[in-house]
């Protein structure tokens, strides 16, 4: 919807029509007009269709149009003039001649992706001993077993909730890459410390494979693929360090790496790497890894909006089916052990994602004899290519079977990921879609291009999850700075056995306390407290307002008193000077427990 309102000349319409864009006066025009088609869902799938209804392919101009140095992977491509025409792509939609494409090695190459990381980027190798050295060493050293995948995912998503699902109001990508940065930091065998460079590394990485991959071809940003050049190199270095520490036993550079929450039948992969009798050489090895990891996370991120979309988009009866497998799992309010039902949550989420894979294309040149480019294609996939000739025929969203060499090596390690963070958020109370407070729309899933899902806005009960929330008031202590804050002090200590006797009858607060910092020129007020801050808030200030009125006496830039004639101000007083703790980050060790049930078990007690 963006594009179509930065671009309002072109003649756009909801469907796709390919007279209009034949039609288009321009070359520019007809790139605009597929970009505006490629980047919604709805109009991607339609134009597949239409396109495999026309013979199954569609040439478009590309503004990627200047031919490069390949300095990767031993071909050499001199550098020509610089075309001054947008150059000519095929968009390939027909099942048959993707199948075509793929299998034929010899006319088609993979090293459109070699801008991105070299020779030993494993999706830039085409079929020989290097891509065969890396597939074995990848089935050697990834897991396969589902058992330790799906405690593994658990693990990742467990610690992904601790930031990530935080508040009430929440975004589903920001949790996902979360989440899949967390398995992969588990998985491979990094430290706590290093979950920054792995990070931003992984997030560039993806970036940069998109506009590889698709938006280079309608939008021009040269940043991309350095940046993502720049992280990869220091995390590969990273990589490269940890392989030979685990080889070695270096315990200085593994410090942190035995992370406990790794479940304790996974292997590193790091360490399996080391171990690994294989001719691939130290810097083939951290590659497997890096260009595995970036692989992994965005396309878990981008499948889960999917999917979560897909469910809030269904009927009610399906997106209760999710809920219930979700709570059938449930210990309370969240699934507490890795699922027992991953076939049933496939078979729920594999629909939606056949239709709108998380990556909708692949990119191949055609090569002469000489290994010389002479076209690229743009391989499409998801629901507009699928002809379901027969029972299981999907889309190529995981490729070619293993045998035809072009099948996904990360199928394995993304489906309990996937499911896993689907059931996580699945299980949350009163999950609901974030409504845009203009218009009350759905704010809905936001994609880059229709490629990358960059945010999904979505909002839950927190307090059925978790009853306590925190409390930092800071209010700055007015001159004379050194009386005041004196005055205070004799307040709160004449006032002690009120505002005791207030707190404790209100029963939802679990702990109060005043605070002077930085040089006694600063006030601060906490308190771990239960249930809606309005309703907390407003029954002190019904119930202790003359002592509130004194505090406030000593106070820069109170709130209007007397504060039992004012509590909705008071209340907006101190939501603006609370200081929320970093990150949201607050722990608390019994999450569901609320004052009034703590007090009443304690008077069970002996």
């Amino acid at each position: 919807m963006l594009l179509r309102a930065l671009l309002p000349s072109l003649p756009m319409s909801q469907t796709p029509n390919l007279d209009d864009f034949h039609g288009a006066k321009s070359e520019d025009r007809r790139n605009r007009m597929l970009l505006a088609w490629l980047a919604e869902d709805e109009t991607r799938a339609a134009l597949f269709k239409l396109t495999n209804a026309n013979g199954g392919s569609l040439c478009f101009p590309s503004r990627d149009a200047t031919p490069r140095h390949c300095d990767c992977g031993g071909f050499d491509e001199p550098v020509l003039a610089v075309n001054p025409r947008h150059a000519s792509v095929t968009l390939v939609t027909d099942r048959r001649q993707i199948e075509a494409i793929l299998l034929d090695t010899t006319s088609y190459s993979n090293r459109v992706y070699s801008e991105l990381g070299g020779g030993n980027f494993m999706l830039a190798i085409d079929p020989g001993p290097l891509h065969t050295a890396q597939r074995e060493a990848f089935r050697e050293c990834f897991p396969d077993k589902t058992d330790p995948l799906m405690a593994l995912a658990h693990a990742a998503c467990q610690s992904a909730a601790v930031l990530g699902l935080r508040g009430p109001d929440f975004d589903l990508a920001q949790y996902a890459e979360h989440a899949g940065l967390r398995f992969c930091q588990l998985l491979f065998g990094y430290s706590a410390t290093d979950f920054p460079l792995l990070e931003a590394a992984i997030r560039a990485g993806y970036k940069a494979l998109g506009y590889q991959v698709m938006e280079r071809h309608f939008i021009t940003d040269p940043t991309l693929i350095p940046a993502a050049r720049m992280t990869a190199a220091k995390l590969l270095t990273r990589t490269s360090a940890l392989i030979d520490a685990y080889e070695s036993g270096d315990e200085d550079v593994l410090k942190g790496c035995d992370d406990p929450s790794r479940p304790g039948n996974v292997t590193p992969v790091l360490k399996k790497l080391a171990d690994l009798t294989s001719d691939l050489n130290g810097e083939q090895r951290a590659h497997l890894a890096l260009g595995s990891a970036i692989g992994t996370v965005g396309n878990v991120q981008a499948a889960v909006c999917i999917a979560v979309k897909a469910l809030f988009a269904s009927p009610d009866s399906l997106l209760a089916s999710a809920r219930a497998l979700a709570l059938s799992e449930c210990n309370g309010t969240h699934p507490t052990t890795p699922t027992s039902k991953l076939a049933e949550w496939i078979d729920l989420l594999a629909a939606p994602l056949r239709e709108n894979p998380p990556i909708a294309y692949l990119p191949r040149i055609s090569v002469d004899d000489q290994g010389r480019k002479t076209g690229e294609f743009l391989l499409a996939l998801g629901g507009g290519t699928a002809r379901h000739t027969a029972p299981g025929d999907d889309p190529l969203v995981w490729g070619l079977p293993e045998a035809a060499k072009h099948w996904c090596a990360g199928q394995a390690l993304a489906w309990p990921l996937i499911v896993e963070i689907v059931r996580q958020v699945m299980a949350l109370p009163h999950l609901a879609q974030a409504l845009d407070p203009a218009d009350a729309t759905v704010k809905g899933l936001k994609k880059r291009h229709g490629f990358a899902c960059e945010s999904y806005p979505l909002t839950y009960r927190r307090d059925r999850k978790r009853a306590q929330w925190c409390l930092n008031v800071a209010m700055r202590i007015k001159s004379p700075v050194r009386e005041n804050a004196d005055q205070l002090r004799q307040i709160i200590r004449a006032g002690a056995p009120r505002i005791e006797r207030v707190l404790r009858e209100s029963r939802h607060v679990h702990f109060a306390w005043f605070e002077l910092i930085e040089s006694d020129t600063v006030l601060v007020l906490h308190t771990v407290y239960d249930g809606p801050f309005d309703a907390y808030v407003q029954h002190f200030a019904l119930r202790a307002g003359d002592l509130f009125d004194a505090l406030f006496s000593c106070i820069e830039d109170p709130p209007p008193m007397p504060v039992d004639k004012f509590p909705h101000e008071f209340a907006a007083h101190l939501r603006r000077y609370d200081r929320a703790p970093t990150l949201g980050y607050f722990f608390s060790a019994y999450p569901s427990s609320e004052v009034a049930r703590i007090v009443r078990d304690e008077g069970r007690g002996p």
